[in-house]
């Protein structure tokens, strides 16, 4: 019984003259769908819900914010780094300055001075030597 009643609505359906009642039909529920839409958005105006295009429209927000603070972190983990580098840079540079002081101290010639401002290196004359 059920597949004789499948074959009769396959039957049915598979005739061309059905076709155009079938496109005024799904014309008309597409134009009742959008009818109900858009009380619906009127409705949720006066009673304050959200909508489903409200919903998707959030999610989209959302999207883009997470995008927004992904990319300022790259930035903050960027600049840390490069201060980093700058900060490993001063660093390099300060072990070069005490290398060379010890090294001077050793050999006993230098005095260095701590000057506000000024870091300078004052060779001290060997003996025998004369001081400028």
């Amino acid at each position: 019984m059920e597949n004789q009643l499948n074959r009769v609505i396959k039957d049915g359906l598979n005739r061309e003259s059905i076709l155009p009642f079938i496109e005024m039909e799904s014309e008309w529920k597409a134009e009742k769908i959008r009818r109900i839409r858009e009380e619906v958005e009127v409705l949720s105006l006066q009673y304050n819900f959200p909508t489903k295009n409200d919903v998707a429209n959030i999610a989209r927000l959302l999207l883009q914010i997470e995008e927004k603070i992904d990319r300022l972190e790259e930035h903050m983990h960027e600049t840390d780094y490069q201060a980093g580098q700058s900060e490993v840079q001063r660093s390099k540079a300060k072990k070069n300055m005490v290398k060379i002081v010890l090294e001077d101290m050793m050999q006993r010639q230098a005095i260095v001075s701590k000057l506000p401002g000024i870091d300078a290196k004052v060779v001290r004359p060997k003996d025998g030597e004369r001081g400028e």
